[in-house]
């Protein structure tokens, strides 16, 4: 008799749990995002990509545009980059994500959180930091702020993953 309510426990417990997975609010609420009706999503969506920069030189002022998501906003994911950095730590490129088209641009800088203990300071630094906005972005760039080209290494790469988004309905 006990084995049975165990095993009854059991049975409902999962059922709950199936059922509860089945229903999810992030795929029955819609969003609106610049007037174009948007549907939120975390599945179907690319989860990550790895890039390498070697061999690219940036001049000063010049970008490099790593990721466009376009027509999907992306709202939450992360990225972690090997990059070129000064003697302190900082990074010698600026991370920045948001939304260019025709007649919009906008760029905003991410703050990166650097990781001291992969680093090399003055040579190559490890950084990571967590993209998107609950409005979505489209767009994410890296760019040569400093005075001086920056050429990037054969160790110089960076991981890019999205992990929810606002995916375009119709128009």
């Amino acid at each position: 008799m006990m084995h049975k309510k165990i095993l009854t426990a059991i049975v409902a417990i999962a059922i709950v749990a199936t059922v509860g997975l089945a229903i999810s609010p992030v795929t029955k609420t819609n969003a609106y995002a610049a007037g174009v009706k948007y549907q939120p999503v975390t599945n179907d969506i690319p989860t990550e990509e790895w890039f390498s920069f070697k061999g690219i030189t940036l001049q000063p002022g010049e970008f490099l545009d790593m990721v466009d998501t376009t027509p999907f906003l992306t709202t939450r994911g992360h990225v972690a980059m090997y990059v070129p950095c000064n003697s302190d730590g900082t990074p010698k490129i600026s991370f920045v994500q948001g939304r260019v088209d025709v007649g919009v641009n906008t760029l905003t800088p991410i703050s990166p959180e650097y990781l001291s203990q992969l680093s090399t300071p003055g040579q190559n630094c490890l950084y990571h930091f967590d993209i998107g906005t609950p409005s979505g972005v489209t767009d994410f760039a890296i760019v040569n702020t400093g005075h001086d080209p920056i050429t990037f290494g054969d160790r110089n790469t960076a991981t890019f993953s999205i992990a929810e988004g606002l995916k375009k309905l119709s128009g």
